[in-house]
């Protein structure tokens, strides 16, 4: 088997972080050049689905209620399914 040297270096153990170069992070912009950086925009919809998952709107005591009923087994009865049925077919 013949393996010609391909110009990439054999991998070497860590080396240490390199210096940073001086003076490079001290570069002003010139002077009335609008200065960049990082920005980000958010749509209306996004900052309205951001407010309502910071909002702890839930009732934890109706949680837990129904929670309960649920492990009981009387949170699915009949009247309860009627009940919700009727309230679907109200919206359509």
């Amino acid at each position: 088997m013949n393996i010609e040297n391909t110009g990439i270096s054999p991998v070497s153990g860590a080396k240490p972080p390199r210096k940073p170069v001086k003076g490079r992070s001290q570069i002003a912009a010139p002077q009335g050049a609008p200065v960049s950086g990082d920005a980000a925009e958010f749509s209306a919809v996004s900052m309205a689905l951001s407010q309502l998952a910071a909002a702890n709107d839930i009732r934890e005591d109706l949680v837990s209620k129904v929670l309960a009923q649920l492990g009981s087994g009387e949170y699915l009865s009949g009247d309860k399914l009627k009940e919700a049925v009727s309230k679907l077919l109200d919206q359509i």
